[in-house]
């Protein structure tokens, strides 16, 4: 018994050191959006070679410029427009932090939730609801009623300003 948990706790630290010397953190910002770590053009270079990259980044709710908590994710559709790098985050279901306990909480309902992370230190980011059941007039545009503007400015694109990391495969 002695000789499994040994074997298993080396085979843990094996494959930790493994993990982290297979990925580097080629670009890091902060919430202003200014690099602390690597280069844009680092980063651009990494991407056109083809690596993988994940994509870390920090919110700041209560704007004290510490984060409250990180979240990751693979950078799976990724666009370089005028040495910045943005990726569109693969919609999930909405969840919600409770920061005192700690806990995500995941919201009992079909909404989703999708975002873009950019080296700007922008994320834009909105919630994804089942589609709007509307009248249209007779151009074909909606009538709006005071249920359907409710329903539009749920869905309207937030920008939140963060800390991200651009993690790529060594």
């Amino acid at each position: 018994m002695k000789a499994s948990i040994t074997l298993l706790l080396a085979l843990f630290i094996i494959s930790n050191a493994y993990a982290q010397e297979n990925f580097n953190i080629v670009l890091a910002t902060d919430f202003d959006g200014e690099v602390v770590q690597g280069s844009k053009l680092a980063l651009i270079h990494e991407i056109r070679k083809g690596k993988p990259v994940r994509i870390g980044w920090q919110l700041d709710f209560n704007k004290d410029k510490k984060a409250d908590f990180d979240h990751w994710a693979d950078a799976e559709f990724i666009t370089i427009l005028d040495n910045e790098v943005f990726t569109q985050l693969r919609n999930i279901n909405f969840q919600s932090p409770k920061l005192d306990v700690p806990q995500i909480d995941i919201i009992p309902a079909n909404t989703m939730w999708t975002g873009i992370v950019g080296t700007n230190g922008l994320l834009k980011n909105r919630f994804v609801y089942p589609e709007l059941k509307y009248e249209t007039d007779e151009d074909g545009n909606p009538i709006m009623t005071n249920a359907l503007e409710k329903e539009l400015a749920k869905r309207e694109v937030r920008t939140w300003k963060v800390a991200t990391f651009w993690v790529v495969e060594n």
